[in-house]
């Protein structure tokens, strides 16, 4: 099966979107700066496109999971909760960031151990959203 145009396309952007939120990381961490424009950008994107995309998707896998194997009901399923937990994470978390950092404070310094476990679990949503592009569409 090929994969369909827009699910390649929302792929490759939810990639540079991600890497956008890596550096909105990044520089608040090293540099006690919160880009704002380029995390609102990835904010906007994500409730706007993804969220969107996601929630189209979810009637065509439906039936589908029907003559899948198991595992890759699993890995829909784990991938679309924890897209959605994360998204919702984002939201909080940048919010928090932001308003922290107008006052001085290195929030992603600040809280470490907070920004890891989001940098852990923001990488293994995308990474289950790659795995299962792949598993779904070319192999």
């Amino acid at each position: 099966m090929h994969a369909p145009l827009y699910s390649s396309i929302t792929l490759f952007a939810e990639l540079i979107i991600s890497a956008v939120i890596y550096f909105t990381l990044y520089s608040g961490y090293k540099n006690n700066k919160f880009p704002t424009i380029p995390a609102a950008a990835a904010l906007i994107y994500e409730l706007i496109f993804n969220i969107t995309y996601m929630a189209g998707r979810v009637p065509s896998h439906v039936k589908v999971a029907k003559i899948e194997k198991p595992s890759i009901v699993i890995l829909a399923i784990v991938h679309g909760v924890l897209s959605l937990i994360m998204f919702i994470a984002l939201i909080v978390f940048f919010i928090v960031a932001w308003k922290n950092y107008k006052k001085g404070v290195n929030y992603f310094r600040e809280h470490k151990t907070q920004t890891m476990i989001f940098i852990f679990f923001w990488t293994f949503s995308i990474v289950t959203g790659v795995l299962f592009y792949l598993v779904e569409y070319v192999f």
